[in-house]
């Protein structure tokens, strides 16, 4: 975990720069698991740019974190900045001297107020000019400024004010340590005042003890029983899991990261639960003991899952903590049990109809009514995404029962079995396998057993379905994101569109033509939905998601991608690694320039051409060009091959199939002239640099791209 390297003191002016460590260590109450390792690396990344901006820092820093405590350490700070040398400007030639050469009483007051004489002075053709020399500051001066910045500049998904305190942060601070060559930085944040000194354990160790450096700290706390450093931490959860288990422990990786931001000293100790309960289907049990109880379940050799649990205690004795865990679990399974065996006296049609009574939004209607939208939905993007009649079907069952356990006293109990209990139940009703499997999926996909299998199908399906109609309906009232402010989940809802787009093997239709799907399908229950306000919509939060989809795309590139239809995930994607590929060529990306550019520019113009299928209607006689003749007969060969590799998202065959045509171009526009008296000449010469732009298209807009130089 530790990010530092010792570096060379550097020399400057001839004279050896002396180096200090700088520990800072902000101290608080139990912070949020998700929200530790973004609040240390966050920090640590504000801390480096500031000294650096500074002209302070050497060496990388260290980066430990805990739910109590938040470290960071740079081994070795200049003690101070350099001094600086600096050409500043002073009043004109014309206003500084008189007739006779002598000062002004400007330049004069000038001079005072910046403490130089006039002699220091020097002239060129327009001003004077003096050279100032900036005296660096201290190291200790500068981390004064620094160090409770950063800090205050911290960002949390959810924050709290305390006492009197104005500031917002997660939790309470409760101490700083913030040392530099051990001697403290003094600053204080809402009343806690920075000095050398930690804390141990909340109860093992919860006294102070003075550390001012890092090896210091990281030995006075081991010894006070908490392990700063995270891997440390994982690595004691994953061997003590593993000594302590009676069969194999499922150790899931979101699990294990969230318990080693639970704990300061990590101790796994194993426990039962009641053997009756394992009646209950096993993603209860699995997501009771996971997800609820932060413990890992144990399957035997056999791969069963047993009455058996792992539990990573962060204080107590072993028997007290055991006691408590067992009793916890067991009165959850008790309850899960209950509303179990109640519902077993019912079937998902019963479940399914109960649903009248749930809301889905205030203007879109019931949840039953919204599953009858979602079986024809599913269904539709099944017929669209190549499925027989039998996968169809699958998707409108699925779709129609997907919400049914929404109903169910089992779901009140652990809203985070949605779907999943939907699906347990289907299989004991004997349904499809790939209808349960769907169900039981489809607000995860990740959760499907297999990539391309009919129940893997099927979730995709009705995952379209259900994240489309919520578009439509949102998008439909106007209830688009804006800046910050998403509450009904739309961007989260469009990511999940594209990623199900980019991991469907088979074609996919455009999003846009989904949606109008959807929103007929409101107007059939007679909810009024502005149609064109939501496929605008649509269009805008899709092209919104690519920047963070695709962070290693540059803006114009993604700009250039984005020309036809942003809810087409798949042909977006091509575009950006087709622009990418090709971006890198200057000399081809002048040359796709000029036919978009003549074609735009003359259709502004009102000037004629073809448009449509305008390689077809080239006039090949009235080009009165025999490099025009060239050029069309290059995009003729091209524009099978292209197809071909437009369909199968090849970017690479795209790029190649686009390069030649970068000679018959570059002759073309060196020997011919577009825009002449002559009519039926000019139409077919602009139709040509059509057909052109159509196949240059193919990869996207080359006119956002950008050229360096």
């Amino acid at each position: 975990m530790r990010q530092c390297a010792i570096g060379r003191q550097p020399k400057v002016a001839g004279i050896l720069t002396h180096m200090s460590e700088l520990l800072l260590e902000v101290g608080c109450e139990e912070l949020p698991a998700t929200f530790v390792r973004k609040a240390y690396t966050d920090l640590l990344a504000s801390l480096t740019a500031a000294l650096e901006d500074a002209g302070i820092l050497v060496s990388p820093g260290t980066v430990f974190g805990t739910p109590r405590r938040l470290i960071v350490s740079f081994p070795d700070l200049k003690d101070r900045q350099e001094d600086v040398t600096k050409d500043q400007r002073g009043p004109a030639l014309k206003a500084a001297y008189g007739e006779d050469g002598n000062p002004t009483p400007a330049l004069l007051g000038f001079c005072r107020s910046q403490g130089i004489e006039p002699s220091a002075l020097r002239k060129d053709d327009q001003y004077v000019w003096f050279t100032r020399t900036i005296e660096g500051k201290p190291t200790s001066e500068l981390l004064q400024e620094i160090l409770p910045k950063a800090i205050r500049g911290l960002a949390f998904d959810k924050t709290m004010r305390w006492g009197a305190s104005r500031m917002r942060f997660a939790r309470p601070i409760r101490w700083i340590l913030a040392s530099l060559g051990g001697v403290t930085v003094p600053f204080e944040i809402e009343g806690v005042a920075a000095a050398s000194v930690s804390r141990g354990h909340r109860f093992y160790a919860p006294e102070s003890f003075v550390a001012t450096s890092l090896d210091a700290l990281i030995k006075g706390l081991r010894e006070r029983k908490v392990e700063p450093d995270p891997e440390v931490r994982r690595k004691q959860i994953v061997d003590g899991a593993k000594s302590v288990a009676e069969g194999e422990p499922q150790m899931a990786e979101a699990l294990i990261e969230e318990n080693v931001f639970l704990t300061e000293w990590p101790t796994a100790i194993q426990g039962h639960f009641k053997e009756s309960f394992q009646n209950l289907p096993q993603p209860v049990l699995i997501t009771a003991m996971a997800k609820h109880e932060k413990m890992f379940p144990i399957r035997d050799q056999a791969g069963e899952l047993t009455n058996r649990f792992v539990f990573i205690r962060n204080s107590g004795e072993d028997d007290s903590v055991r006691k408590g865990c067992e009793w916890v679990l067991n009165a959850r399974f008790n309850d899960a049990q209950f509303f179990y065996s109640d519902d077993q006296k019912h079937s998902l049609e019963y479940f399914l109809e109960k649903t009248s009574g749930i809301l889905f939004q205030e203007k879109l209607g019931s949840v039953r009514q919204r599953a009858d939208r979602l079986a024809a939905l599913a269904e539709k993007v099944a017929e669209k995404t190549g499925a027989d009649a039998e996968e169809a079907e699958y998707a409108r069952k699925a779709g129609l029962f997907a919400k049914a356990d929404l109903s169910t006293g089992l779901v009140s109990e652990l809203a985070s079995l949605q779907g999943i209990v939907g699906g347990e139940y289907a299989k004991k009703e004997g349904w499809p396998e790939p209808v349960c499997s769907a169900m039981a999926s489809h607000y995860d996909l990740s959760k499907n057993p297999s990539p391309d299998c009919p129940g893997a199908r099927t979730a995709v399906r009705v995952t379209i379905a259900d994240q489309l109609d919520k578009l439509a309906g949102y998008l439909g009232q106007g209830l688009e994101p804006s800046g910050s402010s998403d509450p009904f989940g739309l961007r989260r809802a469009t990511t999940i569109l594209i990623e199900a787009a980019w991991d469907w093997k088979e074609a996919m239709p455009s999003y846009r033509s989904l949606l109008d799907i959807a929103l007929d399908l409101y107007v059939e229950q007679g909810v009024a939905l502005d149609k064109d306000k939501a496929q605008n919509a649509l269009s805008t939060v899709f092209a919104s998601r690519y920047s963070a989809m695709l962070p290693d795309a540059r803006h114009d590139i993604l700009e250039g991608s984005l020309l036809a239809d942003a809810t087409s995930p798949r042909r977006v994607r091509l575009h950006v690694n087709s622009l990418s590929i090709l971006a890198a060529d200057v000399a081809f990306v002048q040359t796709a320039t000029r036919p978009l550019n003549i074609v735009a520019a003359a259709e502004k113009k009102g000037v004629h051409f073809v448009s449509v299928h305008a390689l077809q209607a080239v006039d090949a006689g009235s080009l009165d060009s025999s490099e025009g003749a060239t050029l069309l007969e290059a995009l003729k060969s091209t524009d099978a091959p292209l197809d071909t590799a437009v369909e199968a998202e090849d970017a690479q065959a795209v790029a190649n199939h686009l390069r030649t045509l970068s000679a018959p171009i570059n002759e073309f526009f060196n020997s011919t002239m577009v825009m002449v008296e002559d009519e039926a000449t000019r139409t077919a010469r602009l139709t040509l640099l059509q057909a052109a732009s159509v196949q240059l298209l193919k990869a996207g807009d080359f006119t956002k791209i950008v050229i360096e130089g």
